[in-house]
């Protein structure tokens, strides 16, 4: 267990166990797996459990700000003057990756090579069909069809779209230009739109030709295809945990534990270059001290004891120095007095 594990034991094992019998939250389709796994093996120490919406980021954050629910979940972390001027607290919990999912017949699994330019000519509609010359310039001996190119985006407010459109709009002018770095994008026409991560892959799965965008860990369970993607350094890692901590290992996550830096497009040769952690949005004054508690209860326990479950879903666990801070954000809750929180990890 790492060692700031053990410091955020001696912070919380003090604590009187809050009673409450559910928790909600709401947001990122993306780690709705990772928490409900969690909150599962969790639910059978504690005796709560959780209600998880998987709504998209932009949904999480409303809900959280209106109040809706015990907590909010996004895959990008709130700037400093926003977290201010809503009362918010955000903390990061694990890391993943973005990958261009595809329904590519003929094609083996994880051996379509795109660079970050040809990626983003291919999802905004300037490549238009699988053995465009950009395409098949990148995959010699690779026998690509003369397959129209069905894209499919993201409808809702997503931190997946955010994260990968804030790699794209890195490594191509053009994007940045076009479609630039948000939730929610003004796709072009022609694509398909599914709300939610497993809306999207459904609808990939059912569409041969078509490329789609998810967190790996879900791409991999569905069995799905997917293509590799170039980093800074003109390398095509694998996706998985490895090229996730990878895409760590020299960034301020690791060295100061500043989890506000994004994790596209890291100089590591071995670095997947789709990286981003997940985070957790609270109010920072709770109405409900003993729900909040439960809900950093549940946190506590995914960082403490739930590293089995974290590499099973193919996320990585944070830093160290991550970790501390993450537990900083955390004792910021108050309640109606001004007190802090307390709660327990004693099950």
């Amino acid at each position: 267990m790492r060692r700031f594990s053990l410091l955020l034991l001696g912070l919380l094992a003090f604590a009187p166990h809050s009673q409450a019998a559910e928790i909600s939250g709401a947001g990122s389709s993306a780690a709705a797996p990772l928490y409900t796994a969690w909150a599962a093996e969790w639910g059978r120490k504690s005796g709560v459990q959780l209600k998880y919406a998987a709504v998209g980021s932009s949904a999480g954050l409303k809900a959280i700000r209106d109040g809706k629910v015990d907590f909010g979940a996004s895959d990008v972390p709130l700037p400093p003057e926003q977290l201010e001027r809503d009362g918010l607290v955000n903390f990061p919990t694990a890391i993943a990756g973005v990958v261009p999912a595809i329904n590519l017949a003929g094609v083996p699994r994880g051996e379509l090579r795109l660079s970050g330019s040809v990626l983003a000519d291919v999802l905004s509609g300037k490549i238009t069909r699988w053995n465009a010359a950009p395409i098949a310039a990148l995959n010699k001996g690779v026998r690509l069809p003369d397959q129209a190119i069905t894209v499919i985006g993201r409808e809702d407010g997503s931190g997946t779209t955010y994260v990968l459109s804030h790699y794209l709009a890195k490594v191509s002018t053009d994007w940045a230009k076009s479609l630039g770095t948000d939730f929610k994008l003004n796709w072009p026409a022609g694509t398909v739109l599914a709300k939610g991560t497993a809306a999207q892959l459904e609808a990939l799965a059912k569409t041969p030709g078509a490329i789609a965008y998810a967190e790996f860990g879900q791409v991999e369970k569905a069995s799905l295809n997917y293509s590799r993607v170039a980093n800074a350094k003109g390398d095509y890692p694998q996706p998985g945990p490895a090229s996730f901590r990878a895409a760590l290992k020299a960034s301020a996550w690791t060295t100061a534990g500043k989890f506000e830096e994004m994790l596209t497009d890291q100089a590591d040769k071995d670095a997947w270059p789709i990286t981003s952690g997940t985070f957790i949005v609270m109010r920072k004054k709770v109405t409900d001290p003993a729900r909040a508690a439960q809900a950093l209860a549940l946190f506590s326990y995914g960082f403490m004891r739930g590293d089995a479950i974290t590499a099973e879903n193919r996320w990585v666990s944070m830093p160290d120095l991550t970790q501390a801070r993450a537990v900083k954000e955390m004792n910021k809750l108050r309640d109606a007095n001004g007190q802090p929180l307390a709660w327990s990890m004693t099950y």
